[in-house]
C-alpha cells in the first residue's frame, strides 16, 4: 500500500513538471532581433548558399593546365637484350587561354559569392515577413477573443432591453448568432497561428512540437534608402558573370592559337645501338580546321551579348521596381499614421461616449453595439496594412546591398 501511495505521488509530480516545461514553451517571447540570428545562424538554406561559395572559390584556384604525363619503355630486341627508358610529355595551352580561363573563373566565383548575399537577403526578408505574419495572427487572435468579450457584454444589456421591445429582441437573437459566428472565426484563427508557428519551427530548424512562443511587437520597419538598393546583389552578380562570359569569349578567340606540346624521351643502350635522348616541341594547327574555332568564338560572342542586355533589362527593371515600392510604402505608412493617430484614437473616444449611456431603446442599443465593435474591426483593418506595409519593405530589403542588409539584422 505504502509503495502505491509513492508511485502515485511520484506520478503527480512528474506531471506537474510536464505541465510547467509546456506551459514555459507556451510562454516563451521571441523577437524579431533575436527570430533573426537564429536564421542566419540555424536556417538549413543559407548553410547550402555557403557550400557552395566556398565550392565555387575552391574551383577558382590555380591555372587550368593538363598534367604532365610519364611513360616508361622497355626495348626488347631480338638478340636477347633490352633496353629501358622513359619519357615525358607535358602540353601547354597558349598563355592568354591559360589566363583567360582563370579569371573567368575568379569572376564566377565573385558572382556567386553576390548569389549568396542576394539569397541570403530572399531568406531573411521571407523569414522576417514570416514573423510578421505570426505576430499578425496573434494579434488576430487577441482582437477576436476582444470582440468576444464585447459581444457577450453586450448580449448582457440586450436582454435587459429585449424583455420590454420586441425589436430589441430580433437585436438580442442576431447578436447571439454573430457571437456563434465569432467563436468559428476564433478555432479558424487559432489553427492559423499554430499553422504559422509550425512554419516558423521549419525557417529556423528546431522542433516544431514544442515552439509555440508568444511573440513581441516588432517596431515598424524603416524604408531603405534608395542608396542602400544601389548596389544591389542581383545586379552585382550579373555584372560578375558579364566579366566571366567575356573572359570566356576571349578565351574562345583565343582558340586560333597554337597549343605547345614538350616532349623528352632517354632510352638506355643494348649491343645493337647505344643510349640517346630526345627533344621534342611541337604546336597545334587549329586554323587548319577553321569552322570548330570560328563557331566556338561566334557562340562565346553571342553568350556575352545575351549577357549584356540581360543585364541592362535587369538594370531598368529594378529601378523601376524600387519607385514603385517605394512610393507604396510611404503611401501605407501615412495610411497607418492616420489609424494610430487619428482614427483609432476617436474610436476609442466614442466608446467612452456610448458607454456613457444606458441602452434605453433599440436605436441606444444599436449604437452601443456599433461603437463597441468598432475598434476591434480598426485595429484588424490596421492590422492587415501593416502587414502589406511589412510586406513591401521585405521586398525592398531583397535588393538590399550586403552592408544595408546587416545594418537592417542588427538595428
Amino acid at each position: 500500500m505504502l509503495v502505491l501511495v509513492i508511485v502515485s505521488r511520484f506520478i503527480i509530480l512528474l506531471l506537474s513538471f510536464l505541465v510547467l516545461i509546456s506551459s514555459a514553451a507556451w510562454a516563451e517571447e521571441l523577437s524579431l532581433v533575436t527570430f533573426l540570428v537564429k536564421v542566419k545562424n540555424q536556417n538549413l538554406d543559407l548553410k547550402i548558399e555557403d557550400t557552395k561559395v566556398d565550392g565555387a572559390a575552391a574551383k577558382a584556384g590555380g591555372l587550368k593546365i593538363p598534367p604532365p604525363m610519364l611513360g616508361v619503355t622497355q626495348l626488347n630486341e631480338q638478340t636477347g637484350d633490352t633496353a629501358t627508358g622513359f619519357e615525358i610529355n607535358q602540353t601547354i595551352p597558349f598563355p592568354t587561354k591559360i589566363l583567360a580561363d582563370s579569371s573567368a573563373r575568379k569572376f564566377e566565383a565573385n558572382g556567386q559569392e553576390q548569389t549568396q548575399v542576394a539569397r541570403e537577403n530572399e531568406i531573411l526578408a521571407t523569414a522576417k515577413l514570416l514573423y510578421f505574419d505570426l505576430w499578425a495572427s496573434q494579434e488576430k487572435l487577441t482582437l477576436l477573443l476582444e470582440k468576444k468579450n464585447i459581444l457577450e457584454e453586450h448580449i448582457k444589456l440586450s436582454r435587459s432591453t429585449a424583455r420590454s421591445d420586441s425589436y430589441a429582441s430580433i437585436h438580442l437573437i442576431k447578436a447571439e448568432s454573430d457571437l456563434d459566428l465569432l467563436e468559428n472565426d476564433i478555432l479558424s484563427a487559432e489553427q492559423n497561428l499554430r499553422a504559422k508557428q509550425l512554419e516558423v519551427a521549419t525557417v529556423i530548424n528546431i522542433d516544431p512540437v514544442t515552439f509555440r512562443p508568444k511573440l513581441i511587437e516588432p517596431s515598424i520597419s524603416k524604408i531603405p534608402s534608395i542608396d542602400s538598393l544601389a548596389l544591389a546583389p542581383q545586379i552585382r552578380s550579373m555584372e560578375y558573370s558579364l566579366e566571366s562570359l567575356k573572359a570566356r569569349e576571349r578565351e574562345a578567340k583565343s582558340s586560333w592559337f597554337p597549343d605547345i606540346s614538350l616532349r623528352y624521351r632517354e632510352m638506355g643502350n643494348t649491343s645493337m645501338s647505344s643510349s640517346y635522348n630526345e627533344i621534342m616541341v611541337a604546336v597545334t594547327l587549329p586554323f587548319v580546321f577553321f569552322g570548330e574555332a570560328n563557331s566556338v568564338s561566334h557562340q562565346a560572342s553571342a553568350q556575352r551579348s545575351q549577357a549584356e542586355y540581360e543585364l541592362e533589362k535587369q538594370k531598368r527593371n529594378l529601378e523601376s521596381e524600387k519607385i514603385l515600392l517605394l512610393t507604396k510604402a510611404e503611401s501605407i505608412k501615412k495610411q497607418l499614421e492616420t489609424f494610430s493617430e487619428s482614427i483609432i484614437p476617436r474610436a476609442k473616444k466614442r466608446i467612452k461616449l456610448v458607454h456613457n449611456l444606458a441602452p434605453r431603446d433599440m436605436e441606444t442599443l444599436q449604437d452601443h453595439r456599433e461603437a463597441s465593435e468598432a475598434l476591434p474591426v480598426l485595429k484588424m483593418k490596421a492590422l492587415e496594412l501593416r502587414l502589406e506595409y511589412e510586406a513591401t519593405i521585405a521586398t525592398m530589403e531583397k535588393y538590399l546591398s550586403q552592408k544595408g542588409q546587416q545594418h537592417d539584422i542588427h538595428k
